[in-house]
């Protein structure tokens, strides 16, 4: 494999700047460079956003998840054993017949 020399990539590199930042070809290379930057920009808040929703929706899974506990405490505190038992504790009584007010 033959080596190249220095000089022919300099003359490359040459051409290229001169070529892209030629007056006819400047607007076509800006334009091509704002919109790959503009890809790029795009991707990342995409990317971003999709993260803060995954956070938002762990965040709505573990409220559901905690709402259901508070449920099932609230019914274990509401049954009829448990309502006896603090009825008994705190020396409650079932009301009489006349005592239920019915109102239509």
């Amino acid at each position: 494999m033959a080596l190249r020399k220095k000089g022919s990539k300099l003359k490359f590199n040459n051409r290229l700047m001169e070529f892209l930042f030629n007056p006819q070809a400047l607007p076509f290379t800006l334009t091509f460079t704002t919109l790959a930057v503009l890809f790029v920009a795009f991707r990342m808040k995409g990317i971003e956003q999709a993260y803060l929703l995954n956070n938002i929706n762990n965040s709505i899974d573990k409220a559901v998840i905690n709402n259901k506990e508070l449920k099932a405490q609230r019914a274990r505190a509401m049954s009829v054993p448990k309502l006896r038992e603090f009825a008994a504790t705190y020396g409650l009584k079932e009301p009489g017949p006349e005592q239920i007010i019915l109102i239509p």
